[in-house]
């Protein structure tokens, strides 16, 4: 059974877009005033920006670009619509003011022109900026309908780990979807338990659902009391956290390209007794349908066994 994710992307509509971003904000595009930093202006599957800004030009491809309202983050030349022509893609950073002008909300937006109009959407929202917009952007036909989408990813920070959000745009369908985390997302965590047998070390992780198991080693309990009680610990304390969090350089929120059909790998970390103590961690494979809406298609767990990691099972959540 599909089991899409009720995100809090919108379908566009044409011109400016209402979009909500991943902070959970849903605001029309507003006028903008003078951003601030910049990134590296060079795109995975585009082409670079090398003439740099140019005084006083209106947004429209790289090279003419140098809009004062708008700070340059990255620009691109790519066919998105697969009519061999291709569209010029700008990533802008804006600074937008509150009503009352005492802070200031900061938007992510992709600005695209194909030489007869400009269309511009709002891809991330932020009340501060102190984790950035994007961390990177991608083009890869991902609805398998023969256009080039937008994927960009989206950087943030909590309490104790950095976390990753994605945006996805087709411009051929003008649709997107933004995603950090959600009810569905939650309620699949929420079909998962832990148990364990009396005498190993092994913590066993169920999906009651999907008809799945696999175990995960628990090491070092010598010398912490009796095994026994730790290993209750384990199975009544253990939890995934359904948000997106940047694991490792090798395991964060990515697209993964194979093959096949192009899939967004979404990681989730199972925390033992404590957020300090990671056990394991759940990969989620989504993948992109007609409607452009990610469906969840299969599920990976990763077991931290000594000083590195191996695949302790895997099931199918969905079948297209």
């Amino acid at each position: 059974m599909k089991q899409p994710v009720t995100g809090s992307g919108t379908e566009a509509a044409g011109g400016y877009e209402r979009v909500t971003g991943p902070s959970g904000t849903d605001e029309p595009p507003s006028s903008t005033v003078p951003g601030t930093d910049a990134g590296d202006p060079t795109v995975d599957g585009g082409v670079p920006d090398t003439g740099g800004p140019t005084e006083g030009a209106r947004p429209g491809t790289p090279q003419e670009y140098a809009e004062p309202d708008y700070q340059l983050l990255q620009s691109a030349s790519v066919d998105l619509d697969d009519d061999g022509v291709n569209e010029q893609i700008l990533v802008v950073r804006a600074v937008v003011p509150d009503e009352t002008g005492t802070s200031d909300r900061v938007e992510g937006r992709l600005l695209i022109s194909n030489g007869d109009g400009e269309r511009q959407i709002v891809f991330c929202t932020k009340e501060n900026d102190l984790s950035g917009l994007l961390s990177g952007i991608e083009f890869e036909d991902l609805d398998g309908d023969g256009a080039v989408d937008v994927f960009i990813v989206i950087p943030g920070y909590g309490a104790s780990f950095s976390y990753s959000g994605y945006f996805i745009y087709s411009y051929k369908k003008d649709k997107s979807h933004s995603f950090t985390s959600d009810n569905t997302l939650a309620d699949f965590i929420e079909s998962f338990g832990f148990s364990w047998t009396k005498g190993g070390n092994l913590l066993t992780i169920t999906n009651r659902k999907h008809g799945f198991s696999a175990d995960i080693v628990i090491e070092g309990t010598e010398g912490q009391g009796p095994p026994e009680e730790i290993m209750r610990q384990y199975a009544e304390r253990t939890w995934i956290e359904p948000v997106p969090v940047d694991i490792s350089e090798d395991s964060r929120l990515s697209l993964v390209k194979g093959s096949g059909k192009a899939e967004i790998k979404v990681p989730l970390p199972v925390f033992g007794a404590a957020t300090v103590n990671m056990i394991a961690e759940i990969d989620l494979f989504y993948r992109i349908d007609s409607d452009f809406s990610p469906i969840l298609m299969r599920c990976e767990v990763i077991d931290f066994s000594g000083n590195g990691k191996m695949k302790a099972g895997s099931f199918e959540v969905a079948a297209e």
